[in-house]
C-alpha cells in the first residue's frame, strides 16, 4: 500500500481555511479517475494499486471535522467491483467512508455524530480498497469547522 501525497490529475488546494470564511467552511475535492491516471501516466508517476491512498483534502491545525464524505457522481463502466473508504492512512481509514462502491450513484458518509479534531495538520485520505478504478468520477468534500486561537 502506498500513501500518494500528490495531486497529479486534481487539485486539493492547501492546508488553510478560506481567507472568506473564519469559522466553518466546507473543502471539497473532484477527483475524475480518468484524468488522475492521464496526469500520473503523463508525469512518470507509478500507477495507482488496490490498496493505495490518496492525500485529498488538506486539513490546516485547528480543524474539527463535522462531517466528511464522498459521492460517486459517474459509475465506474470497466472496474466496477471497486470500493472506496474515506479517513486517515495510519489511523482510521474508513472513519468518514466505509466501502463505497464505485458502480453505483451513492453517497459514502459514517461517523456524522463524532466531530473529529485535528490539533495540528493532516489530511483526509481516500483508500482504493479494491478495483482501481479507470473512469469512476467522486466528489469528496469535509465540513470544518476552525478552532484555532485567532
Amino acid at each position: 500500500m502506498t500513501a500518494f501525497a500528490d495531486s497529479l490529475g486534481f487539485n486539493k488546494g492547501t492546508a488553510a481555511f478560506p481567507a472568506n470564511v473564519t469559522e466553518i467552511s466546507k473543502f471539497e475535492v473532484k477527483l475524475d479517475f480518468a484524468k488522475i491516471i492521464a496526469a500520473r501516466a503523463a508525469a512518470g508517476a507509478t500507477a495507482l494499486s488496490a490498496g493505495d491512498s490518496l492525500e485529498v483534502i488538506p486539513l490546516p491545525a485547528g480543524s474539527v471535522v463535522l462531517s466528511a464524505g464522498c459521492q460517486v457522481t459517474s459509475v465506474e463502466s470497466t472496474n466496477t467491483t471497486g470500493t472506496f473508504s474515506l479517513g486517515n492512512t495510519g489511523g482510521t481509514t474508513n472513519l468518514y467512508t466505509n466501502a463505497l462502491a464505485n458502480n453505483a450513484l451513492a453517497y459514502g458518509i459514517t461517523n456524522l455524530a463524532n466531530p473529529t479534531v485535528y490539533g495540528s495538520a493532516d489530511t483526509i485520505d481516500l483508500l482504493i480498497n479494491t478495483a482501481v478504478p479507470t473512469d469512476c468520477v467522486l466528489n469528496v468534500f469535509a465540513i470544518v469547522a476552525n478552532v484555532s486561537a485567532s
